[in-house]
């Protein structure tokens, strides 16, 4: 299966019919995005870090933040997203661009896989699904990294060439397989994950079969390995000349700490362990100390509470992966019935088993902290389960209603197929009624979290402050929206604070209301602008529904 394989028992017309319907269903996303990234919006967390790091890249700086080294971020959203933000200047652009791209071709993996496993009619409906689920679509406006669509598109072109290879025991769609996933790695550290996965499916696949060619299965291996070796070795290089030792991501000790804060809901706790000092003045994010322990040394040290961690984050991943916002519970019925209506082949065995793997990945997470965000990569597999379920439960509807209306004389027939096509479209049309009530809470839920002060302060400093100023605050996008460079702030004393903006050459600090009452008390004086200590200048203040930030020059 090198591509989307149309059924030749249906006529040339019907085939035209099916991709026209596809193609549209592909447009509809693209349109459905891109009416989503004209609502206003902010970017935050994660999302300015992969601007401002592919923007250094093509700048010349290197893969930097300030000028140091980025050990936490994959390159390739980076590099896509940074290259619209360098061509444009328009942050929110450089993401949604990707976002739309993406989101749309996403439809077309998803599809051919359905198909594939469950007949066009379900391909179509998982289509339709996967351009308007909230999931994979609105919600990730709101997370804060906009990685997830790149990513997602990712792992489900992989779990194409792997059902490729495992159907067709093509040893060149192994090196595929291979090469996708890991460009997904480049993506996001977690690819690994699915890396390792899919091997191990691939491998017992081969095992499995009747005859095991053994050289054959060797080759194909190798070239699975190579292939991912050789897309992902710039990274890995680039990790190893800059840590000093061999590594495959720079994220896992420093995640495991931030883990416990998200788990405890504890924003104190988390600016703690990402923001507060080492012995060398540098902050914890950026300091060499993170490495001196391994993720394995961390887990040695507390087997227990490395197992009780994991136990809090299954409760925690079920109770937000199955919430009204993501997956709700009552769609399970439909993709339970869709798993066991009907017995599965050896094919159908070994499309469920791609399926299984292309999510199962996701909980990867749980030893760390769970975020909805990590369960997007599940989010196409159960919607293809979804649609075989709306197809079986609909036939299970017009068989119900067949054999009381007419007893022993009921057979499949026309006016069979009729009272199916009713009963899909009613339950079609409850799926997209609830998709678009969904959409709506978390459009609203999701902009009154949005930082829009954040984004005035970052303007009025592009406008006002010096071309080679510096900004100091804990949001990165400030500095992004600004132009200008960036200083991460520490927590501190107010003494150590100012002497660190001093010492990295700030000339602006950045605060809010939220970051002084909740999470640095301490620091709380600098809410009133006209009793600020004499080594800073209240310039600008703005107001949205967080509270007030306020824009402060260093004075001296």
């Amino acid at each position: 299966m090198a591509g989307v394989r149309f059924d030749g028992s249906l006529s040339p017309r019907r085939r035209q019919r099916e991709l026209t319907w596809l193609l549209a269903t592909v447009a509809l996303a693209a349109l459905f995005r891109v009416g989503l990234v004209l609502m206003p919006r902010v970017i935050r967390w994660d999302e300015p870090d992969y601007l401002w790091l592919g923007h250094s890249l093509l700048a010349g700086s290197g893969f930097t933040i300030s000028g140091i080294p980025e050990l936490h971020y994959t390159p390739l959203y980076a590099l896509l997203s940074g290259t619209v933000f360098w061509v444009t200047g328009l942050p929110e652009l450089g993401s949604d661009v990707w976002f739309v791209v993406c989101g749309a071709a996403m439809v077309l993996p998803v599809y051919a896989l359905a198909r594939r496993l469950y007949g066009w009619r379900t391909g179509l409906i998982a289509a339709l699904l996967t351009a308007i689920f909230p999931a994979l679509s609105a919600s990730i406006l709101y997370w804060g990294t906009m990685t997830e669509p790149l990513f997602v598109l990712l792992v489900y072109l992989a779990a194409w060439a792997m059902l490729t290879a495992l159907d067709a025991e093509s040893i060149w769609a192994w090196a595929v397989t291979g090469g996708i996933l890991a460009l997904a790695y480049l993506c996001r550290p977690e690819g690994l994950v699915w890396f390792a996965a899919g091997g191990a499916l691939l491998i017992l696949g081969a095992l499995l079969r009747s005859r095991v060619r053994f050289r054959r299965l060797l080759l194909s291996a190798g070239l699975y390995v190579v292939s991912f070796a050789l897309v992902a070795s710039p990274y890995i290089v680039y990790l190893w000349r800059d840590t000093g030792s061999p590594m495959l991501t720079g994220k896992l000790s420093i995640t495991h700490d931030i883990g416990q804060a998200v788990l405890d809901r504890n924003p104190v706790l988390y600016d703690q362990v990402t923001a507060s000092l080492d012995e060398n003045g540098e902050i914890l994010w950026w300091s060499r100390d993170r490495f001196e322990q391994s993720i394995v040394d961390v887990i040695r040290q507390d087997p227990s509470g490395f197992v009780a961690r994991t136990r809090q984050n299954v409760l925690q991943a079920r109770s937000q992966l199955f919430s009204s916002l993501v997956f709700p519970l009552f769609l399970l019925a439909p993709v339970i019935l869709g798993w066991f209506r009907h017995p599965w082949t050896t094919e159908r065995l070994r499309g469920e088993a791609v399926l299984w793997t292309s999510a199962l990945p996701v909980l990867s997470f749980l030893p760390f902290h769970v975020e909805v965000r990590f369960f997007a990569p599940a989010i196409p597999a159960l919607l293809m389960w979804l649609a075989s379920g709306l197809i079986e439960t609909s036939s299970w509807v017009a068989d119900t209603y067949g054999r009381w209306l007419r007893g022993r004389r009921w057979v499949i027939d026309a006016r069979w197929m009729r009272w199916q096509a009713r009963a899909l479209a009613v339950l079609c049309a409850l799926v997209v009624t609830f998709v678009g009530v969904t959409h709506v809470r978390v459009v609203r839920r999701g902009v009154r979290d949005l930082a829009f002060a954040h984004k005035e302060a970052g303007l009025w400093l592009r406008d006002h402050a010096e071309p080679d100023a510096r900004v100091m605050s804990r949001d990165l996008a400030v500095s992004l929206y600004a132009r200008r460079g960036h200083v991460a702030s520490p927590r501190a004393e107010y003494e150590q604070w100012i002497e660190y903006a001093r010492h990295k050459g700030a000339d602006y600090v950045v605060v809010d209301e939220r970051e002084l009452r909740v999470l640095r008390p301490h620091l709380a004086f600098l809410l009133d602008p006209g009793n600020a200590p004499a080594d800073l200048e209240a310039v600008f203040e703005a107001n949205d529904r967080r509270g007030a930030t306020i824009v402060y020059r260093i004075e001296g």
